[in-house]
């Protein structure tokens, strides 16, 4: 599975900062958030790190960027679509901005919408290769 990054493609649509991240870990996944590990040194663009831990499972980590404007996890599909959903979950339900997961190498994308199941993830995801998104907003034009 390739990393999942999610974030906004519109200039104020993410924001999670690092103490809501931390605390939001803890309530989503309990006990299974094995740890949170602060990243080393100011280089590092992820400044704290979740590893979940479930027996009979790989574990999986759910990264959060220093800009507060992005996570990321590197868990299987089913594991990336529970963080999705737990994502967009902690976000308000007017983030100001389109919330979308995307794989690491910007193939496609899902976006997220507050409610949205497994199943729904699954039904919207975009194919950059027969769809390409436009990511600039300009006031006289609408994007998705």
């Amino acid at each position: 599975m390739p990393t999942i990054i999610i974030l906004s493609p519109d200039a104020d649509g993410f924001e999670l900062a690092k103490d809501r991240f931390e605390e939001s870990i803890v309530d989503g996944f309990g006990a299974q958030a094995a740890s949170l590990v602060p990243r080393a040194g100011d280089e590092s663009p992820v400044d704290v790190a979740a590893r979940i831990d479930r027996p009979g499972e790989p574990a999986f980590q759910i990264f959060h960027f220093r800009t507060g404007d992005s996570i990321s996890t590197d868990g299987t599909d089913e594991q990336a679509v529970e963080v999705m959903l737990w994502a967009r979950s902690i976000l308000p339900d007017d983030p100001g901005g389109r919330i979308w997961a995307v794989d690491e190498a910007y193939n496609g994308h899902v976006e997220l919408r507050t409610g949205m199941t497994k199943d729904d993830i699954e039904a919207s995801r975009v194919d950059h290769a027969v769809d390409p998104p436009e990511l600039l907003q300009t006031p006289r034009e609408c994007t998705r």
